[in-house]
C-alpha cells in the first residue's frame, strides 16, 4: 500500500492539472470540487493501476477527475450563488454534501450525507474511498421574518421574491430536485404535515415557473417530524421552520433514498423526545430535574409526571393480558443497543448534539407524521417498485416474525426493511391469537393494521410499531432487530393497557 502512495498522489496532481477544475482557492471554499476531484481521481487511479500499472494510474486518475470534478464543480458554483443570495436577502442557508458509491451494485442505494465542516477518521476515509459527490442539500430559513404567514401555504410578498431568486439559481439544473417543507411543533402533527406539504408544493411551483420541468421536481411535507432545534423557545422554532432543497444526480430513486435516510435518523427522534420531556412540569415533591440532553441519559420522573407525557389510557380491562408489569420508566435504552449510523449524517446538528442518543419509548413518544415524496407533474407519491432480495436487510424481505407472550401468539407480517436506509417499505399486520393452542388453521383473534417507524444504527434497527385500529389490545411495540443474519430480535417491549394504566411486557420475536 505504501509503495503505491507516491504514484497515486502523482496521478491526483496530474488529473487536477488536466481537469477543468484546477483548484486556485482554499480547500474550504472549494469543498464540493475538492471532494469530487479527490474521490473521482482516487477511484480512477486505482482502476488505471489495475489495468496498466503506474502509467495507467495517471490516465485513470485523469478520467476519474473529469467525472468527479465536473459534478463537484457544478455544486460548488451553485453553493457560491446561494451564499451570495443569503447575504443579500438575510437568509440562513446550511449546506450538506451527498455522496454515493461508484460501485454499480450500490449506486442506487448507498448515500453518505455529510456537512461541509465534518471531518472523517482514517478508517472512514478508507470505507468511503469509492464515494463520489452526486448531490447537495441546501436548507433555508429566513433570519428576519417568517417566510409564510401563520397557517398559510403561500409565502409573504417579500418572502416570495426571495424564493423566486432562489429558484432562479436552479433554473438550469439538469438534476432531480426534492423540496421538503418543515414546521415547528405548534399545532397538531397531522395539520403541520399537511401544511408543510402544501408549502413545499408551492415552492416547487416557483421552481417550475423559473424553468425546472415538473417531471424533475418532487416535494414532501415532513411537518414537525424532523426538528433540528428545541421547540421550547422562539429561536429554536424559527430554525425548525425551514425549506430544504435537495438536488441529486441520477434517478429519482436517489431522492427517495435521501428522504428515507432522514426519516430513520436517530437525531430527530432524540430531539423530539427532549422537546416532549421539556414540556413536563416537575413535581414539587421531587427535587431532581429531568435531563435527557446528556449523553446516553436515562429519563427518570414520578408516575404523575410521566402521565403528563402519555395519551390517557382508556381501557379498564385488558383485551388481552400479556402478563406484563406497570410501565414505570418513560425512557428506553434501546437506542444504545442500536447505535448510530454515520451514513445517515448529522449535518444540521452540532457535533456535540449528534453524539447524543436518548429517546422515550413508543407508548410515550407516539407516532411521527411525515409525508411521502411526491412528483409535481402528477401529484402522486413516488415509490420505488423494483427492490430485489439483495436490497433488504437479512431476514426482512417481506418475512414473518413471531413470538408467544403469556400464552398468546403474535405474528408480524410482512417485515420489509431496505438495507441501505433502514426504511420499512411495508406496514405489517399485527396478528394475535389469544390463548394459542397450536392449531395451524386457527384464525387470529385480532388482525390489526399498523403504522411502522424505523431508526437505523450500526449495531441494530429500532423497529417501532403502532397499531392503528380503534379497539386494539396493543398500543405499540419497540423491537430492536438484528441487521446481520441473526434470526432473533436483540430486545423488545410490547405496551398495552389495563385498568387505565399502561403496562409493558417483553417481546423478542423470531424469524419464522
Amino acid at each position: 500500500m505504501t509503495s503505491n502512495f507516491k504514484p497515486i498522489a502523482a496521478a491526483v496532481v496530474t488529473a487536477l492539472s488536466l481537469s477543468s477544475c484546477a483548484i486556485t482557492q482554499s480547500v474550504e471554499e472549494n469543498k464540493e470540487t475538492v471532494i469530487g476531484c479527490a474521490i473521482g481521481t482516487g477511484l480512477g487511479a486505482l482502476i488505471g493501476n489495475y489495468l496498466g500499472g503506474k502509467k495507467g494510474m495517471a490516465y485513470g486518475g485523469a478520467a476519474g477527475a473529469a467525472i468527479g470534478c465536473t459534478v463537484g464543480y457544478d455544486f460548488q458554483k451553485k453553493r457560491e450563488a446561494l451564499e451570495a443570495l443569503a447575504k443579500t436577502e438575510n437568509l440562513d442557508i446550511q449546506f450538506t454534501s451527498i455522496s454515493t458509491s461508484t460501485n454499480a451494485d450500490n449506486q442506487q442505494n448507498s448515500l453518505l450525507i455529510s456537512a461541509n465542516n465534518q471531518t472523517m477518521s482514517k478508517a472512514d476515509e478508507e470505507k468511503y474511498a469509492d464515494y463520489q459527490v452526486v448531490g447537495m442539500a441546501a436548507t433555508i430559513s429566513s433570519t428576519d421574518e417568517m417566510m409564510f404567514g401563520s397557517g398559510s401555504a403561500e409565502a409573504t410578498t417579500q418572502a416570495k421574491q426571495k424564493l423566486q431568486k432562489l429558484a432562479a439559481i436552479y433554473k438550469d439544473s439538469k438534476q432531480n430536485i426534492l423540496i421538503t417543507g418543515h414546521t415547528d411543533a405548534s399545532g397538531s402533527e397531522s395539520l403541520n404535515q399537511t401544511l408543510s406539504e402544501a408549502r413545499a408544493r408551492y415552492v416547487a411551483t416557483l421552481f417550475n415557473q423559473a424553468g425546472v420541468p415538473t417531471e424533475r421536481l418532487f416535494f414532501q411535507g415532513a411537518g414537525e417530524s424532523q426538528p433540528v432545534a428545541a421547540n421550547t423557545n422562539e429561536a429554536g422554532k424559527a430554525k425548525n421552520r425551514r425549506v430544504e432543497i435537495v438536488e441529486i444526480e441520477g434517478k429519482p430513486d436517489q431522492l427517495l433514498a435521501y428522504s428515507n435516510k432522514q426519516k430513520t435518523n436517530f437525531s430527530y427522534l432524540s430531539r423530539r423526545s427532549q422537546d416532549k420531556v421539556a414540556t413536563v412540569k416537575p413535581s414539587e415533591t421531587t427535587a431532581k430535574s429531568v435531563d435527557v440532553a446528556s449523553k446516553y441519559a436515562q429519563i427518570t420522573m414520578t408516575q404523575s409526571e410521566m402521565v403528563q407525557l402519555i395519551e390517557p389510557a382508556k381501557q379498564r380491562k385488558a383485551l388481552v393480558d400479556f402478563g406484563g408489569q406497570k410501565m414505570t420508566d418513560p425512557s428506553t435504552n434501546f437506542a444504545l443497543l442500536v447505535g448510530t449510523k454515520k451514513e445517515s449524517g448529522f449535518a444540521l446538528f452540532s457535533n456535540a448534539y449528534a453524539s447524543e442518543i436518548s429517546s422515550l419509548n413508543c407508548a410515550v413518544e407516539g407516532p411521527r407524521v411525515a409525508g411521502d415524496v411526491k412528483n409535481l407533474a402528477t401529484g402522486e407519491s413516488y415509490n420505488r417498485q423494483d427492490y430485489n432480495t439483495a436490497d433488504y436487510l437479512p431476514g426482512m424481505n417481506g418475512t414473518v416474525w413471531v413470538k408467544k407472550v403469556n400464552g398468546h401468539y403474535i405474528g408480524l407480517s410482512p417485515v420489509a426493511v431496505i438495507k441501505d436506509s433502514g426504511m420499512a417499505v411495508a406496514a405489517p399486520k399485527v396478528n394475535i391469537w389469544k390463548n394459542y393452542k397450536g392449531a395451524s388453521q386457527e384464525a387470529p383473534s385480532y388482525e390489526l393494521s399498523s403504522h411502522v417507524e424505523t431508526y437505523y444504527g450500526d449495531r441494530g434497527l429500532l423497529y417501532r410499531i403502532f397499531t392503528t385500529d380503534k379497539d386494539s389490545p396493543v398500543r405499540c411495540m419497540d423491537v430492536v432487530m438484528p441487521i446481520d443474519r441473526s434470526t432473533t430480535a436483540i430486545a423488545g417491549k410490547l405496551y398495552y393497557e389495563k385498568n387505565k394504566t399502561v403496562y409493558e411486557a417483553d417481546f423478542e420475536p423470531k424469524l419464522l
